[in-house]
């Protein structure tokens, strides 16, 4: 009866702390006509066993009886991965789009090829080192460490222990209004004027380095390989599963924004910029927006990141974005069972009469209003901010024992680990199997990456479709289905693969080699020397 006593207190204390101290009150939610749909958008992704402490030394632990937290405890999962990402300083000793896939590759070291030549290896004769190899025998130094690489991947910290900050993949900022587009989807606006880097960690570098996988001869090879597996050794499989990326390989694409698109779209203001700053992870570029013919330097702000890691075969999927992002919740709602919770009041399920209750809940629905058309029927009210959250003891923990976000922003012009910034980030859902287990199609896209899109956005089945043809080149469309949204953007794939994006339909005669959900290799140049070979001929 004493345990019990002090269970209870316990738990009052909790709940009495959490509604003194919150700064929102809870929120009485009407159900309305969007309610049913949303319903399937908020499943509690993290399983009750999910109990996660941290110790002295920044070990985590999921709980006793969680054998693999990516599948079991996604969203756990994914707020220790980010964290540690952050830790792990992404922006400067991680390699990127740019400096994987290099603008003239060279092909790979071998008995036969010892120069010229790229070298992936680990061993101290080359000082750990990815890159090319000249005639002398020696790995060369980039010509601009963290700028694009010219013959062979690289990751920069292998030569440099300044951020990268130097990218040819800018795009131009639009002076136009975009008015429609400004209430209906300003995460359309800010996505298209957007920097996006997709940094990858060393075990993502090295493996699509080993494996062939920069260039778009080595995707032909690759195309052949499993082509030839599936034509002649069937039904055997002696090649195995062809591109399969270790279980440490991650990778985490940000959306850098220009701090004029910032002011343009009311982020921040000219007036208060020193202040503004202070809720942002910021940093000072050369971006290119004309294909690495000229470069700016400029100031940009972190918006959004979505990201991967291998832990599960198909990939554990995530996305964050900025607390103060404009539509960070419109369409599908935001789903975190870890990191924030909202108090609502809404009718109590376990009572007879109709009684409310007060919870915590992990989801957060869209914005509505009435649609003025007295049929009872509301409308996605877009384009608004959401409220923060409250942070839980679990996720303060945390961020106190990795010692992240415990400090002040010392430079705008680069990240820092401790940047009080990192705790102005959301997470808005998590997605690790096609369809939930009552067979509803799994969505997550974030207002900015998947701006325009972002109620029909799956990464998994987007990604999925990741493969290359006989050319070395995509073999499908990026994630679209073909079909256009109300407003003419394109709505994407849900839902499971179809085996006819990659076959005959009916037989093993290949059509498209898949690279383990990478559409990285979008990248992939062909050597000069190919082409000029070509235009010979």
């Amino acid at each position: 009866m004493i345990r019990v006593f002090k269970v209870f207190l316990v738990t009052f204390l909790l709940f009495f702390a959490h509604t003194v101290l919150s700064d929102e009150k809870p929120e009485m939610y009407q159900s309305n006509s969007t309610s049913g749909p949303m319903y399937f958008h908020s499943y509690v992704q993290d399983s009750p066993g999910c109990n996660l402490t941290v110790d002295n030394n920044g070990e985590v632990s999921f709980g006793d009886k969680i054998s693999n937290p990516a599948a079991t405890c996604p969203d756990t999962f994914a707020w220790v991965l980010l964290l540690n990402t952050i830790k792990d300083e992404f922006w400067v000793k991680w390699g990127n789009d740019e400096t994987l896939w290099p603008e003239d590759p060279k092909p790979m070291c071998s008995k036969q090829v010892t120069s010229d030549c790229c070298v992936v290896t680990q061993q101290k004769i080359y000082n750990n080192k990815i890159g090319y190899l000249g005639t002398d025998g020696v790995i060369a130094q980039p010509d601009n460490v963290g700028g694009p690489a010219t013959h062979c991947p690289y990751i920069p910290s292998d030569y440099s222990t300044d951020a990268e900050t130097t990218f040819a993949a800018g795009n131009p900022v639009s002076s136009h209004s975009n008015a429609f587009l400004r209430v209906a989807d300003p995460g359309r606006i800010t996505r298209q004027q957007e920097v996006e880097v997709v940094y990858r960690n060393n075990s993502f570098m090295y493996y699509t380095a080993q494996q062939d996988l920069y260039s778009i001869e080595g995707l032909q090879r690759l195309f052949a390989r499993d082509s030839s597996q599936a034509q002649n050794s069937m039904p055997f499989r002696p090649l195995g599963q062809s591109v399969s990326y270790p279980t440490d390989a991650f990778m985490l694409k940000v959306d850098w924004i220009p701090e004029q698109v910032m002011i343009d779209q009311g982020y921040i203001s000219k007036n208060t910029l020193v202040k503004d700053r202070q809720k942002y992870i910021t940093i000072e570029m050369n971006v290119s927006t004309d294909q690495g013919k000229t470069y700016q330097q400029g100031m940009y702000y972190l918006l959004a990141i979505t990201a991967a890691s291998k832990a599960l075969p198909n990939w554990h999927w995530f996305a964050f974005e900025h607390v103060d992002n404009l539509a960070r919740c419109d369409f599908t709602g935001c789903n975190d069972s870890f990191g924030f919770s909202h108090s609502y009041q809404v009718v109590d399920p376990s009572s007879a009469n109709g009684a409310t209750m007060v919870f915590d809940s992990n989801f957060v629905p869209p914005h509505v209003e009435d649609d003025d058309l007295q049929d009872n029927v509301v409308v996605f009210k877009t384009g608004q901010t959401y409220p923060s959250g409250e942070m839980s003891d679990a996720l303060a923990q945390l961020f106190s024992k990795l010692n992240v976000a415990s400090g002040s922003k010392a430079d705008a012009k680069k990240p820092t680990i401790s940047d009080p910034a990192w705790k102005n980030y959301r997470l808005k859902g998590t997605q690790t199997q096609y369809y939930e287990n009552d067979g509803y199609p799994t969505l997550l896209g974030a207002s900015i990456t998947e701006g325009g899109f972002v109620n029909t956005a799956s990464c998994l089945s987007c990604h999925v479709q990741a493969a290359v043809n006989d050319k070395g080149r995509a073999a499908t469309g990026i994630g679209s289905s073909g079909r256009l949204s109300m407003i003419g953007l394109p709505k994407m794939v849900s839902g499971a693969p179809s085996v006819g994006d990659y076959y005959i339909r009916g037989t093993t005669t290949l059509t498209g080699a898949q690279v383990d959900f990478v559409w990285g290799i979008l990248n992939a140049n062909p050597a000069k020397s190919a082409i000029n070979s070509t235009k010979d001929e």
